[in-house]
């Protein structure tokens, strides 16, 4: 396991997080969406490095993976990763959808969820 790469990818998460609330807090909801997905996924790719994973290449193939070895061989809160996999799809709409539909109680909503799927992640460095 590379702690170093653990450690900065955490790092990354937690500056995602502070970044989505700052975008947030100047109404920009679709992109505060998405910095919100990423430190999520941040945390997963960090959790999969620690165990020394072959992390895959796609989003999809990393959740899965993170699914398999954190939420059914480990003790990582089912609830609490569902959160990953909800805020993806938003994450899609954010990025790649013409129109804008992602309002502010969806944002703040995803900034909760990446807080505590950020907290549920350090339980498992």
């Amino acid at each position: 396991m590379d702690n170093e790469e653990v450690i900065a990818f955490i790092g990354k998460a937690e500056t995602k997080l502070k970044h989505s609330k700052a975008l947030f807090e100047i109404k920009g909801y679709a992109d505060s969406v998405s910095l919100s997905y990423y430190s999520m996924f941040l945390c997963a790719k960090a959790l999969l490095i620690k165990k020394e994973c072959n992390v895959p290449k796609t989003h999809q193939g990393l959740i899965q993976l993170f699914s398999l070895k954190y939420v059914h061989e480990d003790e990582f809160r089912y609830n609490v990763y569902k959160y990953l996999t909800n805020a993806q799809s938003d994450r899609e709409d954010a990025d790649y959808s013409a129109i804008d539909s992602i309002g502010e109680d969806l944002a703040k909503k995803r900034i909760n969820q990446a807080e505590e799927f950020l907290k549920e992640t350090k339980k498992f460095l």
